[in-house]
């Protein structure tokens, strides 16, 4: 061995010299070889990087003292150098995964490498691969590399951080913060000027809102890109507002000067903005301006140096005469100096004085013009003296008029009595021709008129029917949505009530399914009883059966003990518990099994139960409702009862324990806890992971942010922070207030992050719930819907947000925040074993939870810091966002229309519903409805209380479990903590009929129905403007035909009517009262109805209307849900006909079970005897032998003739089977001597009929 170890490393020592020999040339292969040389125990080299590894382990071999390499530096340099290679390849290769893998390597042995920084770190350094000239790149060149994207993506986080800052100055309007941010030399913001702060906040604001505006978000923050062209834009604004200022008031001091030169240069400046300037009115400017000056210098000087300049976009800038300064702040104390021209005012002299010398300039080329102008007013004037002329000549025209008018009045009236006169003297005539004259023209008017109707027939029948059709519309109208019609609109559609053939064919149908469908259901139970009974019946023949083969194979070993555990055996009264199959036993299984099915369907009773318990109690007792009546609502029927039950007990606990409607918030209801529990652990588990399992497992993963918003905290963190990174103790206090600690920029910028880090961290949370709200137990929101609504019945003055924090309270803080604050608990998040939450992850869990709840219920924090009053502005948004959450949750169907039950659900289940529940438990149960039974069902009749009369008592455990109290007082004492945990199977049915019809019905119904008749017969028949009037008034001849015919039409009818659904005898003997006596009798009902409470004076005319109005509106209603039943009935026939056959199936095949029984009971024998005789030869074949003392005890032989019971033991009975089917030969023999023999046919009906009945 030593041999070896000096070998190797002599080996060892030549590959390292031949390592460092060829490092010493220039060939990289082979280096390369030299390295993969398995005597230096190298890693892996790869021969693609030949010339990395040459490069890098020559220059590694100059920088030893020695100029040699050793084996031990080899391998640490090769190491590192195959993890460059294969970053190198990666980056070739394009794999980001691969490359993922190799940076990460402790072989690469590179630092400060972010696992979120990976793609960031590729791209680098391909970018960087791809600028170099040389293949690979070095360890060095990687290093460079990470340190460059690491130092790029803090200088970023800086810039945002630095413009979150700059935009929270800016909404919040601080103009010493905002300079503060633009100073920061992570900001980036060039070219920031102290004096324009006030200038830099008024453009940014107007950004701000610009781009809300555009972008439609309120939220809207400025870019960087943005900031930055806001402080150039304030900085060129305040450069051009000095620019102005300066050339006004060089203008005002030459002005002052009165140097006209000097005037006109300044005011040629660009800065000033004059147009149309003049250097010829140089003069005129002057002295213009210089008569302004002096009016301003007469009220006297106020002297001040400051003045104001209005720039275009109406911004002031204030500007010091004397220093020559400028400022967009109002200085203090601020006097307009008054004898100073503002740019406006020179504005408006220079523009005046230009105009007057453009238009005296004008006027001077356009003579010709003004003479043209003068001799067009000349023109003017003539003609408006003839004009003048013209109308005194027609202002005598009247007079002309007037005497001319006079004239031929004279001359008309003349000529007219003339016509006159002769008109009296031929008035015969002119009478004629007048009639016929009009006669003629009325025929033509006729006549066309009729021709134009005929052409337009089709047109007139349209108008006809719209006109028909929209009177009927507007009076069915009436009838629908007017509380008192008019009796001429009732008397329109009063026909609606007259069943037409297909009502009566619909009706009929409807007969027949009802009859069809009780008569299959009575079917079906009688089925149900028969195979009940003939599965009984089974049970007993098979037991029996076995009992029989006991005995045949121990009928040669008896021994004392045998005899009696035989007898016992044999003994049929012996007692086998609550599933013994003797009658008594029976009918109290089948109690418990009513009981227990009413206390499924009849939730009342178990929500009276919870409240009549101690609360402890009851909720040990509502669990095992849970775990054993509803079968933890596993199946469609159970979850709907089950969910019935919580429903039923919260609307019974708000009706007698809630007294405001906070108390559901501040007490601890018994039912909420319950269904939370239930939906939480049993069916709702699953929709908590699922909602809130994702979110909160990032929110776990991500360690590095800080959402601690207590200042004195943050204050204490950061001295904290400084003294570890210097060394040295801060010189600033340890101990300060909340106030002293947000005076300091650094804690506020540490509490905006934290702020904006529980933001993002609460929003995703209320993401994750708001958008899984499909994944929450329906009985959970139906159960916030009930919730709601009985609030609103018992507290209707409750505002609707009061009810909508009690519903958020349930959904949220009871059922959601316990999974958020400890999720780990909850099973909401997957935690490996022996893992478990750090202190810091339970906080931001718990900050998170606080803030959801804060926000469900819109509560505030205290306080009135800056961060708290973010964080309430915060929740009020949020609040809003769980309002609309809330309404969506409550926003579910009915349980009916969800699990699809009805009044015939129960009774088409193949399967009756089985419950699995523990002795004590049922025990337990039993006792608690015997002692509030008198609160429970007061009611005799109560079907509650007629069930526990059935049961009786409360049985004993021993009763209960079929073991004697002997064998219980001997037996272990823990057998009977065993026995109470022992379950029974409970085939849970309905002892009452729900079909059970009765006919008492108030004679105030019937009253009324028939006065409805009575009245519709008279309005149908007799018009009127009122039912008074009509009543009131006789009827004519024309009516009582018209009512006879009605009466005789609807005799008809009634004829073709099938008998069930003819109407009452008495409604029929009213159709042969005259019109007149019904009138009478109409009168009469009327005052019974009103003395009956039914109709209310003086109105019971109109009463009676508005009844009848009503029930032509739900006529329709009625054929439609009419309709609606009829589906609903034929398809519940299908299925009691497919349960039915399900049924006759089972009949069928217990009636063969029991013939092939009876078949080979005789045949197992003779194939059993016979196989025997052939083994033993012609040996008597064997036969089951009894004594006549046995057989007594039995109960099987009453007497003997002729022999005293005391002999008994000497008569022996041999029994064989008989040569028939279910016959057996029956042999006497006395002290060993045959007597007689006999032949016995088996009965097993009536044998298991007695066993069954206990006899």
């Amino acid at each position: 061995i030593a041999n070896q170890d000096a070998q190797r490393a002599k080996n060892m020592l030549a590959a390292v010299q031949s390592v460092n020999a060829s490092l010493r040339g220039s060939d990289p292969r082979h280096t390369v070889s030299c390295l993969m040389t398995s005597d230096l125990q190298l890693p892996e080299v790869f021969p693609f990087a030949a010339t990395l590894y040459h490069r890098e382990l020559q220059l590694l071999q100059r920088q030893t003292p020695q100029g040699e390499l050793q084996q031990e530096e080899l391998y640490v340099a090769v190491e590192m150098l195959s993890a460059v290679a294969l970053i190198n390849q990666a980056m070739g290769a394009g794999s980001l995964q691969q490359f993922s893998s190799s940076l990460v390597s402790p072989s690469a042995g590179l630092s400060d490498v972010d696992d979120t920084l990976l793609d960031r770190y590729f791209e680098c350094l391909v970018g960087v691969k791809q600028e170099m000239s040389r293949d690979l790149l070095t360890w060095n060149q990687l290093q460079e590399g990470i340190n460059s994207v690491n130092s790029s993506v803090q200088d970023e986080h800086q810039k945002l951080l630095a413009v979150g800052v700059i935009n929270e100055a800016v909404i919040r309007g601080d103009s010493q913060k905002l300079l503060s941010a633009l100073l920061l030399p992570s900001c980036g913001v060039e070219e920031v000027l102290p004096a324009n702060t006030c200038r830099y906040l008024t453009l940014l604001s107007k950004a701000r809102q610009h781009k809300a505006q555009v972008s439609r978000d309120p939220g809207a923050e400025l870019w960087l890109a943005d900031i930055q062209e806001g402080v150039r834009r304030a900085n060129q604004q305040s450069q051009r507002a000095l620019k102005v200022c300066l050339s006004v008031a060089a203008v005002n001091q030459a002005v002052k000067e009165n140097r006209v030169n000097q005037t006109l240069r300044v005011l040629s400046l660009p800065e000033v903005e004059l147009q149309g300037l003049i250097s010829t009115c140089a003069a005129e400017y002057q002295r213009e301006l210089l008569i302004l000056f002096w009016c301003k210098l007469c009220p006297g000087d106020n002297r001040s140096p400051w003045v104001r300049v209005r720039l275009e976009d109406g911004s002031f800038y204030y500007f010091h005469l004397n220093r020559l300064e400028g400022s967009w702040e109002r200085p203090t104390g601020f006097v307009q100096n008054s004898v100073f021209i503002d740019r406006e005012e020179i504005k408006e002299v220079i523009s005046s004085v230009s105009g007057s010398y453009s238009r005296s300039v004008l006027w001077k080329s356009s003579d010709a013009l003004v003479v043209r102008l003068q001799a067009a007013c000349r023109g003017f004037l003539v003609r408006q003296q003839l004009e003048v002329r013209r109308r005194y000549l027609i202002s005598q025209t009247p007079a002309v008029i007037v005497i001319q008018s006079q004239w031929r009045r004279f001359v008309q009236q003349r000529a007219y009595r003339r016509r006159l006169q002769f008109l009296y003297m031929n008035w015969r005539a002119a009478v004629k021709i007048q009639s016929c004259v009009k006669m003629w023209l009325a025929k033509r008017k006729y006549q066309a008129r009729l021709r134009f109707f005929r052409r337009n027939v089709g047109a007139i029948i349209k108008i006809q029917a719209f006109f028909r059709a929209s009177r009927a519309r507007d009076q069915y109208r009436m009838l629908v949505h007017s509380d008192t019609p008019p009796l001429s609109v009732v008397r329109k559609f009063v026909h609606l009530l007259d069943l037409g053939d297909g009502d009566i064919r619909e009706e009929a149908e409807l007969l027949r399914m009802r009859e069809e469908v009780v008569r299959s259901i009575r079917f079906n139970r009688q089925l149900e009883a028969d195979l009940d009974l003939m599965d009984l019946k089974i049970g007993l023949l098979v037991r029996n059966r076995a009992t029989l083969q006991e005995v045949v194979s121990h009928c040669k070993k008896l021994t004392k003990k045998n005899k009696e555990q035989l007898s016992d055996m044999m003994d049929v009264e012996r007692s086998k518990g609550l599933k013994a199959l003797s009658r008594g036993r029976r009918e109290r299984l089948e109690a418990y099994q009513h009981l227990f099915y009413l206390l499924q369907t009849q939730p009342l009773y178990l929500a009276q139960l919870i409240f009549l318990m101690p609360q402890s109690r009851s909720t040990s007792f509502m669990e095992m409702l849970v775990f054993s009546l509803f079968n933890y609502g596993s199946d469609r029927r159970e979850a709907f009862l089950l969910l019935q039950l919580f429903t039923e007990a919260l609307r019974y606990e708000i009706r007698l324990k809630v007294e405001q409607p906070q108390d559901v918030v501040t007490g601890n209801p018994t039912v909420i806890k319950m269904l939370v529990n239930f939906y939480r652990h049993a069916r709702g588990h699953n929709a908590l992971r699922e909602a809130l399992g994702p979110a909160l497992q990032d929110v776990l993963q991500d360690r590095t942010l800080s959402i601690r918003t207590d200042p004195v905290e943050v204050y204490k963190t950061w001295i904290n922070q400084t003294e570890t990174q210097t060394g040295h103790k801060s010189s600033l206090p340890y101990e300060v207030s909340a106030k002293d600690a947000l005076s300091h920029p650094e804690v506020q910028r540490r509490i905006d992050i934290a702020i904006i880090n529980l933001k993002n961290l609460t929003d995703r949370v209320l993401k994750a719930i708001t958008s899984n709200l499909h994944k929450l137990p329906y009985g959970l929101r139906y159960t916030a819907k009930v919730l709601r609504d009985a609030l609103k019945t018992k507290f209707p003055e409750a505002s609707d947000d009061e009810l909508y924090k009690i519903v958020g309270n349930l959904v949220y803080y009871r059922y959601m925040n316990p999974a958020v604050v400890a999720p780990d608990g909850f099973d909401v998040v997957d935690r490996s074993a022996g893992s478990a939450l750090q202190p810091e992850q339970r906080h931001i869990l718990g900050s998170i939870a606080r803030m959801l709840q804060h926000a469900a219920a819109n509560k505030h924090f205290h306080g009135d810091g800056y961060h708290v009053r973010a964080l309430n502005q915060y929740i009020s948004q949020t609040h809003t966002r769980f309002r609309k959450f809330l309404l969506s949750v409550c926003d579910v169907p009915e349980p009916e229309d969800r699990f699809s039950m009805d009044e015939y659900s129960e009774l088409l289940i193949v399967n009756k519903p089985v419950i699995y529940i523990s002795v004590s438990e049922l025990l337990n149960t039993h006792k608690l409805l015997l002692e509030h039974q008198e609160v429970l069902c007061p009611d005799s009749a109560n079907p509650l209380r007629l069930l526990l009369k059935d049961l009786g008592s409360v049985p004993t455990l021993q009763e209960l479990i079929g073991e004697s109290s002997s064998s219980s007082s001997s037996a272990d004492p823990g057998s009977e903590s065993q026995s109470c945990k022992m379950e029974v199977s409970l085939t849970l049915t309905s002892k009452f009929d729900i079909f059970s019809e009765t006919d008492d019905k108030p004679d105030a119904r019937g009253l009324l129905l028939s006065t409805k008749q009575l009245i519709i017969d008279v309005i149908r028949t007799q018009p009127g403007d009122s039912l008074r009037d009509i009543l009131r008034t006789s009827p004519s001849h024309d009516q009582e035909v018209c009512h006879d015919w009605l009466m005789q039409r609807r005799a008809r009818q009634d004829a073709l009517t099938p008998e069930k659904m003819k109407r009452n005898q008495s409604l029929v003997a009213n159709s042969n009262l005259s019109l007149e006596e019904k009138k009478r009798k109409i009168l009469r009902c009327l005052r019974r109805l009103e003395g009956l409470g039914v109709l209310r004076s003086p109105q019971t005319e109109n009463q009676i209307l508005q009844m009848i109005a009503k029930d032509i509106r739900q006529q329709r209603l009625h054929r439609q849900r009419r309709g609606a039943e009829l589906v609903k009935l034929r398809q519940t026939l299908s299925s009691l006909q497919v349960k039915s056959s399900f049924h006759s199936e089972q009949v069928d095949f217990y009636r063969h079970y029991i013939t092939s029984c009876l078949d080979n009971l005789t045949a197992n024998s003779k194939s059993t005897n016979k196989k025997a005789a052939e083994s033993k030869g012609k040996k008597k074949l064997p036969a089951l032998s009894y004594s006549a003392a046995r057989l007594q005890e039995k109960g099987v032989l009453l007497e003997i003739e002729d022999l005293p019971p005391t002999q008994f033991k000497n008569v022996v009975f041999d029994i064989v089977p008989g040569p028939e089917r279910g016959s057996f030969k029956v042999k006497t023999r006395f002290l060993g001597v045959e007597m007689e023999e006999f032949l016995l046919k088996y009965q097993v009906q009536p044998g298991i009929n007695t066993e069954a009945e206990g006899r």
